[in-house]
């Protein structure tokens, strides 16, 4: 799961690369379309076989949830609210995830984690408010409410995810859940698709969704699904609060943001909260 967090904290700058030549809906059908043949052709070589027919209703239910309709209302809200805003409320996905595998039995999730999450969180809100990135009101509500709305949609994808893997693979079931929402996400993305200049995409660009492609989306929600396989959603969703400490130590070193003592001090406490939660 560590090697994940660099991978997808990497991924925020690597991704606002390629939307200086890409509209984000684009980018998004690429990468999920080219993911999904991929993760095809790689479980077609491990012959695994099919699950049962009890199961598809299920799985084609999670890839529309935790892929296309996430996808569409994460790209969209990140539009209409602030980068700040954004982050703090995806960082509400571990909460989330504990809250929904208590109420359903699906895992018992100890004290010290909730108390973990909770330091996470407000580790997270230092981090953003230090760059003054936290913005509240009318101007970004719908952006805000499209944003909590795939924070949802991500924790039911995890939580309803672990019944399903006690009889498949973390492989086989990324690759048929991605099966079943890529087409709506590509079907969303058709107007963009059509006005997308190609021919003045660089290969930086391009380089850009080669890694989201593979490593974020691929290889990523792969070892996402193992951990909660593992060791249950909570304590694999607390992991996910170490992705802003990376992403802005890469956008520093790529982008040249800002970084200072309160986003130091808020990290401090992301990771503390994290090192509990594990424990």
């Amino acid at each position: 799961m560590l090697a994940l967090v660099v991978i997808w904290g990497v991924n925020f700058p690597i991704v606002k690369i390629a939307f200086r030549e890409m509209t984000p809906m684009v980018f998004n059908a690429l990468r999920f379309g080219s993911a999904t043949v991929l993760l095809l052709a790689v479980s077609w070589r491990t012959r695994e076989p099919l699950p049962p027919r009890a199961a598809w209703p299920g799985l084609v239910g999670l890839g529309i949830i935790g892929h296309a309709i996430y996808q569409i209302s994460f790209i969209n809200g990140l539009a209409l609210t602030t980068a700040g805003n954004s982050a703090l409320i995806l960082s509400m996905v571990p909460l989330f995830i504990a809250a929904l595998t208590s109420l359903l039995r699906i895992d018992r999730v100890a004290p010290r984690t909730w108390i973990g999450i909770v330091f996470a969180f407000v580790g997270l809100l230092l981090l953003i408010t230090g760059r003054g990135g936290l913005h509240l009101g009318m101007a970004t509500l719908a952006g805000d409410i499209l944003t909590l709305f795939c924070s949802l949609c991500w924790a039911m994808y995890t939580v309803f995810s672990r019944p399903l893997l006690k009889t498949m693979s973390p492989l086989q079931l990324t690759t048929l859940t991605m099966a079943a929402g890529a087409p709506a996400l590509l079907v969303a993305s058709i107007p963009q698709l059509l006005q997308q200049p190609w021919a003045a995409i660089s290969w930086q660009a391009w380089a850009a969704l080669a890694y989201s492609t593979v490593l974020a989306v691929a290889v990523g929600y792969v070892v996402w699904y193992a951990s909660v396989q593992a060791v249950g959603g909570p304590r694999t969703a607390i992991y996910s609060n170490l992705i802003p400490i990376v992403a802005l130590l890469a956008s520093w070193l790529l982008l040249g943001e800002s970084l200072g003592p309160v986003q130091a001090a808020g990290a401090a406490v992301v990771l503390a909260g994290v090192s509990l939660a594990r424990s």
